[in-house]
């Protein structure tokens, strides 16, 4: 397991820290980027950032082309999806 950080970035702000995960590897990132998505309230413009236990910038992305992830998953049973209804 690792820790990885994920924080929510505007513009002319400083980066907020949204979540510190244990995860079993990188791969389980994608779907905690979607579901921090989904919990922010007003994401325009806004972006996740996840950072490995090294500080190292893993995964960023907007929170628009996150949520648009959500709504092109081909699983009709995402539990992700009833959250963007």
């Amino acid at each position: 397991m690792a820790a990885f950080t994920f924080e929510i970035i505007r513009q002319g702000e400083a980066p907020v820290i949204a979540d510190v995960l244990e995860l079993p590897d990188e791969q389980a990132l994608w779907c905690q980027v979607e579901a921090l998505a989904l919990r922010i309230t007003n994401g325009d413009g806004a972006s996740i950032r996840v950072k490995n236990h090294q500080g190292e910038t893993v995964i960023r992305t907007g929170v628009a082309t996150a949520l648009a992830s959500i709504e092109k998953c081909s699983c009709t049973i995402c539990p992700l999806k009833k959250g963007l209804e």
